[in-house]
C-alpha cells in the first residue's frame, strides 16, 4: 500500500517534477530509548524523535539532534529523495524508509505533522 501511494504521489506531480506533491514528513524514535513511553517517562525535554522533513517547494527539514539542519532535495528515479545540506549529503529511499547516511537502530515512519516546516 505504501508503494502504490508513492507511485501515486510520484505520478500526481508531473513528469517535470523532481519534488512530491505534498509536504511529506517522517519521524523515527532516538536511539537511546527503546521506546516512547521510556522516552517521555524520563521527563526529559529533549525531543523523542528524529524527524526528516520533505516539502513540495523543494525544501528539506532535518533535526537529529534538536539543531535542525535545513537544505533543498530533488527526486532520483522517483523513490529516491536527495537532500543537500551545508555539511552533507543524504539519500533517503522513499519506498523503504532507509538511509545510509543516517543510520539507527529504530525505523523511520511516515507521520502526518500537524505543521510542516517548509519556509526555505
Amino acid at each position: 500500500m505504501r508503494a502504490f501511494l508513492l507511485a501515486a504521489t510520484v505520478l500526481a506531480s508531473g513528469c517535470m517534477d523532481d519534488t512530491l506533491a505534498e509536504d511529506t514528513a517522517y519521524r523515527r524514535l532516538i536511539d537511546a530509548f527503546d521506546s516512547e513511553a521510556q522516552c517521555l517517562a524520563e521527563g526529559n525535554l529533549a525531543p523523542c524523535y528524529q524527524t526528516l522533513t520533505l516539502c513540495s517547494n523543494g525544501h528539506v527539514r532535518m533535526d537529529l539532534e534538536a539543531r535542525p539542519k535545513d537544505g533543498e532535495y530533488n527526486l532520483a528515479d522517483s523513490s529516491v529523495a536527495i537532500a543537500r545540506f551545508i555539511d552533507m549529503r543524504v539519500e533517503f529511499d522513499l519506498e523503504t524508509l532507509q538511509s545510509t547516511q543516517l543510520p539507527g537502530r529504530h525505523p523511520w515512519e511516515q507521520v502526518t505533522a500537524i505543521v510542516y516546516d517548509c519556509e526555505p
